[in-house]
């Protein structure tokens, strides 16, 4: 009897307080979301150096031109080990130096790559995409390159791929790339502390006999501790035939591949650390056919997609120019110009885009405007905006945050925190207004809001426990649940029960 009277009381109180007479809900939920301003660009570059170490003065001349006329800021430079050091402790600079001198001399910083191996580290194989027999060996010879070139090179990536078998004979070994990484990164680190070492330089491959998951070979590199050994990591995110974020969903996909291994990287500690994209390109010739038009529509978009990412370091562009005219084969069509110099439509877009340098994607400013106004920490974006379909049909817009995410119906966002996201997937759901108070409201076939903080997780309330939950019973702690015939909701400081179809009665804690 006591317990009775004691949850009229609350009622009585709690009556005066009206659930639904905060107007901020409603409010937000049928006006536009502001507009954030547009935020920059990441720095753009090339990749197409190592074509230029054999090209006569006057390519050299026109292809950094070319770049100062298109106003990308680096150009991605192979400084092959068998190259430079055919013979162990003979070298041969020139080549290079005579890129990296023209490149800087045009304002261009260079990306250089230390990868491949010369013969006398590869058993005598001719194959110089084989790894180096010694760790050691290629840390020797990252700290000569760092020397040569200290003050000229800003920049120097570990290796090529070393997740695909073409590029790390005899197949990917994450732990032997992760010592070759850990010898490099101090040997160029005793040479020049500013030069920043990229690590990884993983393409975005799948499981195969000759390739390794790219994620997975993130995890490995560290596990075998290759956290400490790199400044940032490098991946070469080609999602070709199609942009970034056209299969959001798919665990092999491109953008979901990143957003995993940027995960891996927080679970160690290396969240603040950037991922850099040194390759991404979209050819216009092959299989499936391609052509100029599609090839400039991808790569801008592309590139605004990875813009939007929190932990997006500098993009390269999959490369300077074609490598032979005609050719049906795609890796010699990736160009953004052709062999003659003359302009593909992706130059022309291109040029435009950096010379604005905003990501002024109205769909991603909306966006921010909503994560702005978060009432919890959702954190950076892990993912551009896309598109998908709510398990009721619902076409929406959804962006992923390290901390929740935000959904856009038409011209209005909301963000949730992770697990209010969760368990809305779960349910079907899609909200429908902000969370404010630790409350978001959701579309369902009867008034629901989603209750969540930190402390007791997400659970919604709907119906007649929705219609009876007042702000002084705490948020709920469960979901509901049965109790023989009667449905129960336990909150912080009350217990909600309905028997059958009987109205909602409530027990102090």
């Amino acid at each position: 009897m006591v317990a009775v009277l004691v949850a009229l009381i609350v009622l009585t109180t709690a009556c005066g307080t009206d659930p639904a007479g905060d107007t901020t809900t409603s409010t937000e939920s049928t006006r536009p979301t502001p507009v954030a301003a547009a935020p920059e660009l990441v720095p753009i570059g090339v990749n197409g150096g190592s074509m230029l170490i054999v090209e006569d003065d006057t390519v050299l001349e026109r292809s950094l031109s070319a770049m100062n006329d298109l106003g990308v800021r680096s150009l991605r430079l192979d400084i092959a080990w068998p190259f430079v050091e055919p013979v162990e402790g003979v070298f041969n600079w020139a080549p290079v130096d005579r890129v990296v001198d023209a490149a800087r001399a045009h304002g261009i910083d260079v990306v250089g790559v230390i990868d491949y191996t010369p013969r006398w580290q590869t058993g005598g194989s001719s194959q110089f995409t084989r790894r180096p027999a010694s760790a050691t060996a290629f840390g020797r010879f990252a700290g000569d390159v760092a020397e040569h070139y200290s003050g000229r090179v800003s920049t120097l990536e570990i290796w090529n791929e070393p997740n695909g078998g073409y590029f790390f004979r005899p197949g990917p070994d994450p732990v032997f790339y992760t010592s070759m990484l850990k010898a490099a990164y101090r040997q160029i680190k005793a040479a020049d502390p500013r030069i920043t070492v990229l690590g990884g330089s993983v393409a975005t491959a799948v499981d195969t006999s000759t390739t390794m998951n790219g994620r997975t070979f993130v995890e490995k590199m560290y596990a075998a501790g290759a956290g400490r050994y790199m400044d940032a990591l490098s991946v070469h995110p080609y999602s070709y035939p199609t942009s970034y974020s056209t299969d959001p969903l798919d665990p092999d996909g491109a953008m979901r591949m990143v957003a995993g291994m940027y995960s891996v990287m927080q679970a160690h500690g290396d969240g603040d650390k950037k991922i850099w994209a040194t390759e991404v390109g979209f050819p216009t010739s092959g299989t499936p056919i391609s052509d100029a038009a599609t090839q400039a529509a991808i790569i801008t978009e592309s590139i605004r997609e990875w813009s939007q990412l929190s932990f997006a370091g500098p993009i390269l562009v999959q490369e300077l120019r074609d490598r032979k005219d005609d050719s049906s084969d795609r890796e010699d069509t990736f160009g953004i110009m052709r062999v003659d110099f003359s302009a593909k439509p992706l130059y022309t877009s291109l040029k435009s885009l950096i010379a604005g340098d905003l990501n002024d994607d109205v769909v991603y400013q909306r966006v921010l405007g909503a994560s702005s106004r978060a009432q919890f920490p959702i954190g950076g974006p892990v993912t551009p905006w896309y598109r998908q379909s709510s398990p009721r049909g619902t076409q929406q817009i959804r962006q992923e945050f390290t901390g929740g995410a935000v959904t856009c119906w038409m011209d209005r966002c909301f963000a949730s925190p992770t697990a209010v996201v969760t368990a809305m997937d779960r349910a079907g759901s899609t909200p429908t207004g902000p969370m404010v108070d630790g409350r978001q409201p959701v579309d369902d076939l009867v008034p629901t809001e989603y209750f969540w903080s930190p402390q007791t997780g997400a659970h919604p309330l709907s119906g007649e426990m929705l219609d009876a939950w007042r702000p002084q019973f705490g948020l709920p702690m469960t979901d509901e649940f049965r109790d023989g015939d009667t449905t129960v909701v336990r909150c912080q400081f009350a217990t909600l029960r309905r028997p059958g179809r009987g109205s909602v009665t409530v027990d102090p804690v």
